[in-house]
């Protein structure tokens, strides 16, 4: 399920911690989806495409970090589902559990913790894609 992986990891059932993040919408509804996992692999995938892209090894300090903003975001919030024709989304995978954060709609009230995980969770992601 993923392609230039060194190690055979399948995010889809992957059971421990991951971010999943990115964005969709538009004219052609094209997502582009980034999963975080837990082991420090940032992966990447395009419309639900089966095969992840292995964008490489993040640093352990940052992954923890990054974990534990989601999990202070989703304790103080239920979730947001507003997704606009453009729309931006943040879920957090962990313990069998999803909480998810979508917004895009004009006017949504989306909690600066939210906007702010997901930029920096998106400053990992390479130049490239």
């Amino acid at each position: 399920m993923l392609s230039s992986c060194n190690k055979q990891i399948n995010p889809l059932t992957y059971t421990k911690g991951q971010l999943i993040f990115g964005s969709g919408g538009g004219f052609a509804n094209q997502v582009n989806e980034y999963r975080l996992l837990e082991n420090k692999r940032l992966l990447f995938r395009k419309n639900n495409d089966t095969i992840f892209t292995d964008l490489g090894k993040q640093k352990g300090k940052t992954v923890k970090k990054l974990l534990k903003e989601s999990e202070a975001l989703f304790q103080e919030t239920s979730g947001i589902n507003e997704p606009g024709n453009m729309y931006y989304f943040v879920r957090l995978q962990k313990d069998q559990q999803t909480q998810s954060a979508v917004w895009g709609r004009p006017n949504t009230q989306v909690p600066e913790k939210a906007k702010e995980l997901h930029k920096e969770l998106m400053n990992l992601v390479p130049a490239t894609k």
